[in-house]
């Protein structure tokens, strides 16, 4: 009587993962091979202590802004001599006149008429100006809230929040702003009685203005116009 002999295929031999057969297995069926492939160094989540570090510059940051908030509803006085451009010459009556308007259209008054003439007013608030440190504080507080919000979860996006404090940076300049101001100007004649310079002290918003609008150029400088004044 034959016997039948039933041969099964040898049994698969455990890979040792030190060998360099695992290597090889690895290396066509691993999960690069697979498409699935590895967590790259630049996705890995940036440590603790980089949001902190983050978190102190951010909070290094915020007096600065208060600062900013702070001095805007400070009068910043300046000194500075003007000269008439060139080509813009005119008696010493006539820039006189020109400067007394300059003022009285600003709601300043006159309040000493000697050498020096003093002009004395009130600054009112600028809603532009307000709008611009809401802006900026909204921003300031949002990058701090984003900071917060990573650096300790437990918060999650009530750090937020902070954003709506922004409009009392609003507030608190329309409330200050209105303050009075001196501007001190004084007109010096050459030894032909023409005018040679003007010396003006105060408040450099309004030297400012008056520069651009009565056409004076600071002695010593060359004013260059920018793109939206040409």
């Amino acid at each position: 009587m034959a016997t039948a002999t039933l041969l099964l295929p040898p049994c698969p031999r455990l890979l040792d993962p030190s060998s360099s057969s695992s290597s090889s297995y690895s290396h066509r069926f691993g999960p690069s091979r697979l498409g699935l492939g590895r967590a790259r160094p630049w996705l890995e989540l940036p440590s603790r202590a980089d949001y902190y570090t983050s978190l102190g510059l951010f909070v290094i940051s915020v007096p600065g802004l208060w600062s900013l908030i702070k001095r805007s509803v400070k009068s910043k006085i300046v000194q500075k001599t003007f000269v008439r451009e060139e080509g813009a010459v005119a008696p010493p009556n006539q820039v006189a006149g020109e400067i007394l308007s300059f003022f009285t259209r600003n709601n300043f008054a006159v309040t000493d008429r000697g050498e020096t003439i003093t002009f004395e007013g009130v600054m009112v608030p600028s809603r532009g100006q307000a709008a611009l440190l809401t802006f900026c504080t909204c921003i300031s507080l949002g990058s701090v809230a984003l900071v917060l919000s990573i650096a300790v979860p437990e918060g999650g996006n009530n750090w937020f929040w902070l954003m709506t404090l922004s409009p009392l940076a609003g507030v608190y300049y329309w409330t200050k702003a209105s303050r009075k101001e001196e501007i001190k100007v004084k007109m010096v004649l050459g030894d032909d009685g023409s005018l040679s310079e003007i010396i003006v002290r105060g408040d450099d918003q309004q030297v400012e203005q008056m520069r651009k609008e009565l056409r004076l150029s600071e002695k010593g400088m060359i004013y260059v116009k920018g793109i939206f004044e040409r």
